[in-house]
């Protein structure tokens, strides 16, 4: 249970090992995951832990996704999350048909 919670505090929640990661909020403005071999996982959450609860904008790699959920690649390779924090939820974002796991 303590690697839940450290992982769902980063942002990251394996709902089934090995596949798609969910995203939620993150409790820190930044983190870095050292992997032992190859580039490591960069999250960035500036306004985490200051009253805005829920996930407006997420950014893996640099580019902007709708999904609520990456796949197992960013753990498995490694790369970046940002995330834009909101006071309020936004009903629309990652709640796409067409951007539901797999």
């Amino acid at each position: 249970m303590s690697a839940w919670y450290v992982l769902s505090a980063l942002g990251l929640y394996p709902q089934t090992p090995g596949s798609a990661t969910m995203l939620g909020t993150p409790l820190f403005p930044d983190a870095l995951i050292d992997r032992a071999h190859g580039r490591g996982i960069t999250i960035g959450a500036p306004d985490a832990g200051v009253g805005h609860p829920y996930v407006d904008v997420v950014r893996v790699n640099g580019r902007t996704s709708d999904r609520s959920w990456t796949d197992a690649g960013l753990v498995s390779r490694g790369g970046a999350l940002a995330f834009r924090l909101a006071e309020a939820p936004d009903s629309c974002w990652g709640t796409a048909t067409s951007g539901l796991p797999r």
